[in-house]
Formats: C-alpha cells, sequence, structure tokens
C-alpha cells in the first residue's frame, strides 16, 4: 500500500475526510440507541437502533460529501448528464471505500460491542463508549485500506490549481 507521504500528513488527510462523517455518525448512533433503550429497555434494540443510527448518519454525511466532490468535477457538463454522473460516481466511491468495512461492522462488531459493552461494563454509557471505540477501530482499519487501494475510484476534494500538497506556492500576479 503506497501511503503517499508523512504519517502526519495522512492522519490529516484522513481526520478531514471522515470527522464530519464521524460526527454525523455518532449523533445517529448514539441517539439511536439511547432512544431505543428508554423505550423498550432491551440492549438488544439499543445495539441494532445504534447500528442503523450510525450507518444512516454516516453515509448520509459520507454521500453529501462526494456528491459535492463529484459535482465539482462535472458541473461543466449539460443538465441533467452532469447530475446523473455526479450521482453514479458518489455512489461507486461511498461503495468502494465503505463496502467492506460496513459488511463486518454492520453485521457482526457495532452491534455485538452495543450489547455487550454495558454487560462488561455494568454501565450503560461506560459499556456504549467501550462499544464505540472497538466498533470505529475496526470500521476505519478496513476503510482506511479501501481508501488508500483504490483511490482511483474515489471522489476526493481535488487542490486548487495553485494548491500543491506539501509544498508552498507563491502566486505570481500578471502585471
Amino acid at each position: 500500500m503506497k501511503t503517499g507521504g508523512k504519517t502526519g500528513d495522512k492522519l490529516r488527510e484522513w481526520v478531514r475526510r471522515y470527522l464530519p462523517c464521524e460526527i454525523a455518525g455518532t449523533v445517529g448512533e448514539f441517539g439511536g440507541a439511547a432512544i431505543a433503550y428508554l423505550a423498550t429497555g432491551s440492549l438488544a434494540a439499543a445495539a441494532i437502533t445504534a447500528t442503523i443510527g450510525a450507518s444512516g448518519g454516516y453515509y448520509a454525511a459520507a454521500y453529501v460529501n462526494a456528491l459535492r466532490w463529484s459535482y465539482r468535477d462535472h458541473h461543466r457538463r449539460q443538465w441533467p448528464s452532469h447530475v446523473l454522473m455526479a450521482n453514479l460516481l458518489a455512489l461507486r466511491s461511498v461503495a468502494v471505500e465503505f463496502g467492506p468495512a460496513e459488511l463486518i461492522d454492520s453485521l457482526a462488531v457495532r452491534p455485538v460491542a452495543f450489547y455487550v459493552g454495558p454487560l462488561i461494563f455494568h454501565n450503560t454509557i461506560a459499556g456504549w463508549i467501550l462499544a464505540k471505540l472497538v466498533s470505529d477501530l475496526a470500521f476505519y482499519l478496513f476503510a482506511i485500506v479501501s481508501y488508500e487501494r483504490f483511490n482511483g475510484l474515489l471522489v476526493r476534494v481535488q487542490p486548487r490549481a495553485e494548491e500543491v500538497p506539501g509544498e508552498c506556492v507563491v502566486a505570481i500576479e500578471a502585471a
């Protein structure tokens, strides 16, 4: 796997890419879990709802970001072809980058962690925090591998013409 630069640069790139999605997913995850648990008193219902809420929030943000980036690249085409192309590229990007990670996360890791975490700690909130950390670690291990391996298939923020990653560029103004 090609890393393409310093570790710090990669970490910043991943944080910029995933943080908005993570915030949206976390709101859906804990919000859904809390509502389901308060309504039913069931850790199983909370675990399932947390998983659905995490996915819904996360992928809503991921799709909107991918659509924005894709739309910028295809806005010069005639309507509706640019809208269709932007949507198709955004869908492909989200599926390639997150598909394997989501399967493992949603079918195994997250629901089990959200169910077992509170049982281990004998505390619902502490258990859910542990579940969140374990689930996210597993998810991002797979998502980042997909991101780095299949980078050419993904829509990404493209640097402006005057931006060069890791370089200082002096703008020269024509007189």
